[in-house]
C-alpha cells in the first residue's frame, strides 16, 4: 500500500473510517465531535470528498475500537492521500478528472467501452494532439499540449513493470470516425494493432452489425483494484463515466455489478480478437 495514490488511499482511509464507526455503533456527530471537527466535515472525509490530517485519522480509529496496527495503518494512509499526484503539476487538468487519474495510477484492471473516439490509452500523440484541439470551450496552445503529456504519460502503465491488464471494446464508430485524415489515421490504426497485440490488453469491436446497445449513456470504464489494503478492507470497483458536465465515479456494488453486466453483454456481442484485428486491418487499408 506504500505506493497508493492519493486519491485510491483517501478513497481507502474513508470507507476505512466510515465502517469501523458504523460497526462501533458510533453516529457521525459524536465521532466528530471527538475529534474537533463540524460533523458535515467528517462526512465530506468519510465519503472521501476533502483529506484528514493524519493524528485525526489514528484518533478516530483509537476512538471507534481499532487495533494499535490498524491505527498506524490509517495514519500511513492518510499521509499518502495528502501527497500530490504527478497529474497536479498540470494546471489544464480539470477537477473532476483528477480522481480519475488517481483511480488510474493504482488500477490493475480495466474494463472500458468507447463509443466515439479510441480509449486514450491508444492513441498517438497528433490523434490526442487534435482531440484535444477540437475541445469546447477552445484550449489554449498549452493547455493542448498538456492534454497530450498526460495522455501519453497514462500510456506508460501499459507496457512498464506490474501493467495494466485491459480489456476494451470499441464501437465501430469509434475505428471509422476520422480524425485528422490519413495523414493521422494510417499510423494511428496502425499504433493501436500494436497496442492490441499487447499480452496484456484485449481489443474488441463492436460492429454495425451487432445491433442495439444494451447501454445507451456512452462511454464507461470500470477499474478494478488489488483485493486487500493495510486495513484488511477490499477496494473492488469503481465506474468512471465522463459528460459535458464533468464525470461520474460510481461505486455502490449494485451499479458496478450492472455496469460488469453491461460490459459482458458488449463484449459477448462484439467481433472476436482475430475478428477485430481483421476489421482494424480492413480500415487501414482504407487510407492506403
Amino acid at each position: 500500500m506504500a505506493e497508493a495514490s492519493p486519491t485510491v488511499a483517501r478513497r481507502i482511509l474513508a470507507k476505512a473510517l466510515r465502517e469501523r464507526r458504523e460497526a462501533a455503533r458510533i453516529t457521525g456527530g459524536k465521532a466528530a465531535g471527538h475529534a474537533g471537527m463540524h460533523a458535515g466535515t467528517l462526512s465530506r472525509v468519510e465519503s472521501a470528498s476533502t483529506r484528514i490530517q493524519p493524528g485525526t485519522a489514528q484518533l478516530l480509529m483509537r476512538f471507534y475500537g481499532a487495533s494499535d496496527e490498524e491505527c498506524e495503518a490509517a495514519f500511513q494512509l492518510a499521509h499518502l492521500a495528502r501527497r500530490k499526484g504527478w497529474w497536479r503539476s498540470y494546471k489544464s487538468v480539470p477537477k473532476w478528472f483528477e480522481p480519475y487519474l488517481g483511480l488510474e495510477a493504482d488500477a490493475v484492471f480495466l474494463r472500458g467501452y468507447q463509443d466515439q473516439l479510441l480509449p486514450e490509452l491508444f492513441q498517438t500523440e497528433e490523434y490526442a494532439h487534435l482531440v484535444a484541439q477540437a475541445s469546447i470551450p477552445a484550449l489554449s496552445e498549452v493547455e493542448v499540449r498538456e492534454r497530450v503529456e498526460i495522455c501519453l504519460k497514462r500510456q506508460e502503465r501499459l507496457t512498464g513493470l506490474n501493467p495494466l491488464r485491459l480489456d476494451v471494446v470499441m464501437s465501430e464508430s469509434a475505428l471509422r470516425l476520422e480524425v485528422g485524415g490519413a495523414t493521422t489515421m494510417k499510423p494511428q490504426l496502425s499504433s493501436l494493432l500494436e497496442r492490441c497485440d499487447l499480452p496484456n490488453v484485449t481489443c474488441r469491436i463492436f460492429p454495425y452489425s451487432a445491433g442495439a446497445f444494451p447501454h445507451q449513456s456512452g462511454s464507461f470504464t470500470s477499474l478494478s483494484f488489488e483485493e486487500e489494503s493495510q486495513l484488511g478492507f477490499s477496494f473492488g470497483e469503481v465506474v468512471y463515466q465522463g459528460h459535458e458536465a464533468g464525470a461520474s465515479y460510481l461505486e455502490d456494488e449494485d451499479t458496478t455489478t450492472r455496469f460488469r453486466a453491461i460490459f459482458e453483454n458488449l463484449r459477448d456481442r462484439a467481433l472476436s480478437e482475430d475478428g477485430s484485428r481483421a476489421l482494424i486491418e480492413r480500415v487501414l487499408t482504407e487510407y492506403s
